[in-house]
């Protein structure tokens, strides 16, 4: 037993306070008292990100409203005007309620405020190089031009004046109305003595049926 007043002291408890001086020698210090493997494991987990909220993939719900809203405007009609953002947002919501149905139209009515007229003009300019006139493409170009002024529909737009002038160049007129983008482009890379006569113009047409007459014909 130690005698009262002795001036033995007490041995200090090894302290493991980290004071670097470098991050290495700090996760020296750790190793030393908790183990090469217990640290490797925690700071894995304390490396990893933090998860949030995952994002929600909205635009594909919304993938027949744009089809609509840009049907609507190629016909010349004004989709902004004929639905709002709001309608389209309780729709959605009530398809779709989630964790909670007024937090949901909150987000949708956020996303198309964003990007609604941006992603209906896309979605008409992908549609109307098939289904509808070559003007309709180019008047949807000239407006992706306006609201997303970047170099990729100045040379969409560029390419596709390009095609309508070679087009005209090939069959001495210009494409008609209903022609689509397409059409023009499949046109202007074949001659005009490959065009069948029905869909040619008619003086063009009795001039290539002058210059090529069909064998067994009587004259």
């Amino acid at each position: 037993m130690s005698k009262i007043g002795s001036n033995q002291k007490t041995p200090m408890r090894a302290t493991y306070d980290l004071a670097g001086p470098t991050v290495e020698d700090d996760v020296q210090r750790l190793i030393s008292r908790y183990g090469r493997e217990a640290v490797k494991a925690a700071i894995k987990s304390q490396a990893k990100p933090k998860k949030g909220r995952k994002a929600e993939q909205d635009w594909p719900e919304l993938k027949d409203v744009l089809e609509a809203d840009a049907r609507l405007w190629l016909e010349g009609g004004d989709p902004f005007t004929a639905r709002t953002n709001y309608s389209i947002a309780k729709a959605f919501a009530d398809r779709n309620p989630g964790h909670s149905h007024p937090g949901t139209m909150k987000r949708i009515t956020r996303k198309l405020l964003q990007r609604r007229i941006w992603m209906t003009l896309v979605t008409a300019e992908n549609l109307s190089r098939d289904a509808y006139s070559h003007l309709a493409h180019l008047r949807a170009l000239e407006r992706l031009m306006e609201k997303d002024p970047r170099p990729i529909w100045d040379a969409s737009l560029a390419d596709a004046k390009a095609c309508i002038a070679s087009y005209h160049s090939k069959h001495g007129r210009m494409p008609r109305s209903e022609m689509t983008m397409r059409d023009v482009e499949e046109g202007a890379r074949v001659s005009a003595t490959m065009i069948p006569e029905a869909i040619l113009p008619p003086s063009l047409g009795d001039k290539l049926m002058s210059a090529f007459p069909i064998v067994g014909t009587h004259q």
